[in-house]
């Protein structure tokens, strides 16, 4: 007895089913999400089996893959299942799959294709598109059973393949069994995505366990037979059939009197007849069921036999009879007919017994040539026991997961070669590298516990120091700066002098990124500065990064440090992950080359989406997020901000910074308190110790000038302006601190000293000649003396900058010292370019001083390039570059469909309809 026949009362969900493949077959229609969620036996697998008969009728490509609980650490291993066996053979059919993102994937199933760096994101972006061009050339059906042993990356995949299918011809059909899903979150991500259909068989009712009886052991059961039958299975189908089955083998009445045999035979008693059928079975045929409860379902029976230690014909001719006695669903390659059967066939080895299969597993797949997760997958289940041949394979597959986006299962690796234990020649590195792994999924407790074990446990210069180099970069990225600085000159330090170059370069780059952002450390960072430029020169992109920053900070004219920032930046060698990128970002940032800056620093958000990692990400969107408000671009500074503060937990470097920037918006709103609460919850910042906390002191002098509390305002003014000069900043820079502190004293009536910094600043900002800084240092100047020839000059000047937000408030200060007529225009403009900005609360304002001044109320509305949305603007923008839908969709990561609508309501806010003429338009906006 194989099965229960055709699926019994199951219409609705084969009707569901059905339904889901209707509209790929017909052609009329996206993909679809089904999740077939239910307990143990209760058919998910024959529902999977039918749905696939159906996709196949109605003309669809089927991948199908099973997940299994030996395999869950094999990262993309379900992946694999489902693509491998789809890819053409012919080298010129399947590179043509392999193109624009999915090229990143290529790796995971072409062993002549190394793996490399591409991480998480760009892995998952790229299956998302191989699938689709698939797709292209016929609808698919993406089928998983066992969804619940699927590894987590796969696991992660489709999840991001079920969000996006409404639009392309894919539907994925997921088994997993019911409350068993330890995957933190991702099935429930696919339950998630919009319009899924959840499918949850039930028991079967009374009536139909009576008729499967009726047509298994005769039509002469009667009622209470068949009740009995019911209740003792509870019309679970796997017990209904493994009961039918020991009842067949008996001679058991059909009557009343029968159903105590039912009785004495529920699911209990099932699991012993099948546990006493597997006992009874010969040794040879006892080793093949084991070698495929420990190897897992379709390994292929050559290598179930060196597992077994049978040769191929024994094993052949066992697994011929398992199939025969319904423990087996087939011979080649051999696989249960149920879970619940292989955990009855696992359970009747020891422990100790199930070991040492588990080591064998690992060896015989090693010999075959197996990928290295599938032997670390087997090693995972061994004890510990100081075994070092278990290292390499477990280090290995570590470092593979991690190459290929998988954090979690490498950190699973190192967890457990860290407990075998290893030699401690490899535990200081095997802890370093675990903590790396922790620190990049945000276990930031765990993280620093084993990087501080790490520094512990190494046993030589080069080891301690790398390290401390690790521990330091954790502890910077947490905010932890002044330690950060202290390990970073103990790694630099202790490095003896047969380091390899690479890591010398590495770590001593750090220490000159880590001493310039500390404020007290001026003369360290010139020393290190200085070996470093004999060493390798000023065209070193690394020092070309921190000369362009020495230039305007020292207040060389600004064009030097563009020159040199451009340098740095040149052909990419300077990776975002390490300091060396940001000094040069920061100079274009602050000499108005801020569109060139913002291309840079979404350039580092790619490749940190691309690779994975979410540590560094509210650092990157704070830089995004301040350049966007740089440019008076306050709805992309929100976004950035609201972005990157969900990015990541606390504690973290970019939320200081983010919540800087959220506190200039909140003033730019008119939310002055909440602005000011915004920057109580943050750490007390007395006496400022590194470059970053001066955005912080800005946004803070800010607050208090817009409260009225000149005081503060000026404390924090006179501290910013002392924390400059023990960082060597003698030029013109971000925060304006002589402009804050000048504004404080003229609330506190001191003039005199007012005027001095603003003319200081003036100077200054004239000799840097950059617009911005020009701009609003005479916007300063106009509140000394005559208010209008230095408001039209900073107007004047504020045109040929970024700055669009101080450009309308210069506007508008003008437009108030105006006369009626010619002021009237003046706050026009203003307004509207606030309404561009997105600066409601300035433009609300300035509508109605208009309306005070009398006359009819000016329409003022946003129009052209700056009514769009910032994705609207970034979908457009890329457009206009030439990119077609698919590539702007596989750079943003999103559908086409979302590529379309977007383009779509661009397209009727610029009133154009072709992308020639988008291009124009957004080439000629500002």
């Amino acid at each position: 007895m194989q099965s229960l026949g055709p699926l019994v009362e199951r219409e609705h969900e084969v009707d569901a089913l059905r339904g889901a493949f209707a509209g790929l077959a017909g052609g009329f229609g996206g993909g679809s999400v089904v999740v077939v969620d239910g307990a143990a036996g209760l058919g998910k697998t024959a529902l999977l089996r039918h749905a696939r008969e159906l996709a196949k009728e109605s003309g669809l490509t089927v991948l199908a893959a099973r997940g299994a609980e030996l395999e869950r650490d094999f990262a993309f291993g379900v992946v694999r299942q489902l693509v491998e066996p789809a890819l053409p053979r012919d080298a010129g059919e399947r590179a043509a799959l392999f193109t624009g993102s999915a090229a990143a994937t290529r790796g995971l199933f072409d062993a002549d294709v190394p793996a490399d760096d591409t991480a998480a994101y760009a892995l998952l972006n790229g299956l998302y598109w191989l699938l689709v061009t698939m797709s292209e050339r016929g609808p698919l059906v993406v089928m998983v059973d066992d969804a619940q042993w699927a590894d987590l990356p796969s696991l992660r995949f489709l999840g991001f393949l079920a969000r996006r299918v409404e639009s392309v011809a894919i539907s994925v059909v997921a088994a997993t069994r019911a409350a068993e899903h330890d995957d933190g979150g991702l099935l429930d991500d696919i339950l998630a995505a919009d319009d899924c259909v959840l499918i949850e068989p039930r028991n079967l009712s009374a009536a139909a366990v009576a008729d499967v009886v009726r047509r298994e052991l005769g039509p002469e059961a009667t009622d209470d037979f068949c009740a009995a039958c019911h209740r003792i299975t509870t019309g679970n189908p796997l017990f209904v059939r493994e009961l039918l089955r020991v009842l067949a083998g008996g001679d058991v009445r059909l009557d009343a009197d029968g159903a105590l045999s039912v009785a004495a035979a529920g699911p209990v008693a099932i699991r012993r007849y099948v546990a006493a059928r597997l006992r009874r079975q010969p040794d040879d045929v006892r080793r093949v069921v084991t070698a495929v409860a420990v190897l897992g379902d379709d390994v292929d029976l050559l290598l179930v036999a060196r597992q077994a230690g049978v040769s191929l014909e024994a094993a052949a001719a066992a697994a011929e009879r398992l199939t025969q006695y319904g423990i087996f669903e087939r011979v080649e390659p051999p696989a249960f007919v149920h879970a619940v059967v292989r955990d009855v066939a696992l359970s009747l080895v020891s422990l100790p017994e199930r070991d040492a299969e588990h080591d064998r597993a690992a060896s015989v797949l090693r010999e075959a040539g197996e990928p290295l997760a599938r032997l670390a997958s087997h090693l995972l289940r061994t004890a510990p026991a100081a075994n070092q041949d278990r290292l390499p394979v477990l280090l290995s597959a570590a470092q593979q997961a991690w190459l290929q986006g998988s954090p979690e299962s490498a950190s699973t690796y190192l967890t457990r070669a860290r407990a075998e234990p290893p030699p401690p020649a490899f535990r200081s590195e095997i802890s370093r590298r675990l903590g790396n792994c922790e620190a990049h999924q945000l276990a930031l407790a765990n993280a620093g516990e084993h990087l501080i074990e790490a520094l512990s446990l190494a046993d030589d210069p080069a080891q301690r120091a790398r390290c401390a180099y690790s521990l330091a970069r954790f502890r910077n990225a947490c905010g932890e700066t002044e330690p950060a600085l202290a390990l970073m000159s103990q790694a630099a330090t202790e490095l003896p002098e047969d380091t390899d170059p690479a890591l010398v370069k590495e770590i001593t780059g750090e220490l000159i990124g880590f001493t310039r952002a500390d404020l007290s450390s001026r003369t360290a960072f010139l020393a290190v500065l200085a070996r470093v430029r004999d060493d390798v020169g000023d065209a070193d992109p690394l020092v070309a990064a921190q000369l362009s920053l020495e230039a305007v900070l020292t207040g060389e004219s600004a064009q030097r440090g563009i020159a040199l920032a451009r340098k740095a930046l040149a052909g990419d060698r300077l990776a975002p992950e390490r300091t060396g990128f940001w000094p040069a970002v920061t100079t274009l940032m602050v000499t108005d080359q801020t569109p060139e800056a913002e291309q840079r620093v979404e350039g580092a958000l790619t490749r940190a989406v691309d690779r994975g990692q979410l540590f560094p990400q509210g650092f990157i969107r704070a830089y995004l997020a301040r350049i966007a408000l740089l440019r008076g671009d306050l709805a992309q500074a929100a976004e950035h901000v609201e972005t990157g503060t969900r990015a990541v937990p606390d504690p973290n470097i970019g939320l200081p910074l983010l919540a800087s920037t959220r506190a200039h918006l909140l003033v730019e709103q008119g939310n002055i308190e909440e602005a000011a609460e915004v920057l109580r919850e943050l750490p007390e910042i007395r006496e400022p110790r590194t470059a970053l906390h001066l955005w912080l002191l800005g946004a803070r002098m800010r607050v208090h000038t817009a409260r009225g509390d000149h005081d503060a305002a000026l404390a924090d003014a006179l501290a910013c302006g002392a924390a400059y000069e023990r960082w060597g900043a003698t030029g013109v820079w971000e925060v304006p601190w002589r402009l804050c502190a000048a504004d404080a004293y003229l609330g506190l009536g001191q003039r005199t000293r007012a005027a001095e910094l603003v003319e200081e600043q003036l100077r200054r900002a004239r000799s840097f000649g950059v617009a911005s800084h020009l701009g609003v240092a005479l916007r300063s100047f106009a509140r000394l003396g005559d208010p209008v020839p230095s408001l039209k000059e900073a107007v004047a000047v504020l045109r040929t900058s970024p700055a669009r937000l101080e450009l309308a408030h210069a506007l508008a200060d003008l437009g108030h010292q105006q006369s009626r007529g010619e002021g009237r225009e003046t706050l026009r403009q203003a307004a509207v370019l606030a309404l561009e900005c997105r600066a409601t609360a300035l433009a609300e304002r300035l509508q109605g001083t208009l309306t005070a001044r009398g006359g009819r109320p000016p329409r003022i509305e946003v129009s052209g390039v700056p009514a769009l949305t910032p994705s609207e603007r970034q979908v457009a923008a890329l457009a206009a570059d030439a990119l077609t839908n698919r590539q702007i969709a596989e750079r943003l990561y999103v559908t086409e469909k979302t590529v379309e609508t977007h383009l779509s309501r661009a397209y009727r806010k610029l009133g154009v309809s072709s992308r020639t003429q988008l291009a124009l338009q957004m080439t000629t906006s500002h």
